[in-house]
């Protein structure tokens, strides 16, 4: 399979590219579109002569799509109860806070599922991921609880069953 080109992958990165760059700048006129174009195609070639894992094809079953959408969902309601809890320390007048450092480890395997993982965390007010190396996540946060609270976070699980679908 050594220089099969991966068609249906190129044709998804555009697509997400190009979807990405539409939510962006609002607007249909020629002159956007053009430039989302071009620099969709950009990208996409440029990616497109990456191997990355030994040349796997770039495909997501539809369960694996589903799980993802739950997942997304599952963030936005993540971010939701974040941002009250940082406004609420943020108003309180006694600024209960509590920052710390929390290294943790993640058992999810592929490195774009703890990319979506650490950037999920990096999301959600309260908490940055300061560094991924292989499995290891360190993350800061604002308070004590928050900093636990990536310990045991759900959405990690939830990664890890977009991942096993994967395989």
């Amino acid at each position: 399979m050594a220089g099969r080109k991966d068609i249906r992958g190129a044709i998804l990165i555009f697509a997400l590219l190009m979807g990405f760059w539409l939510l962006l700048s609002a607007t249909l006129h020629w002159q956007h579109l053009l430039v989302g174009t071009v620099l969709s195609l950009g990208i996409t070639f440029t990616w497109s002569r990456i191997k990355i894992g030994g040349g796997r094809r770039t495909s997501f079953s539809l369960k694996q799509t589903g799980l993802m959408l739950y997942y997304l969902l599952c963030l936005i309601w993540e971010v939701l109860k974040a941002n009250i809890m940082v406004a609420l320390i943020v108003l309180n007048p006694r600024l209960p806070v509590s920052p710390g450092i929390v290294i943790t480890r993640t058992a999810l395997k592929r490195d774009l599922m703890r990319a979506l993982y650490a950037n999920s965390i990096t999301l959600t007010p309260g908490t940055i991921t300061v560094d991924l190396e292989d499995d290891r996540l360190v993350v800061h946060a604002i308070t004590v609880p928050a900093g636990h609270g990536v310990l045991d976070w759900y959405l990690s699980d939830q990664a890890k069953k977009i991942e096993g679908e994967g395989s």
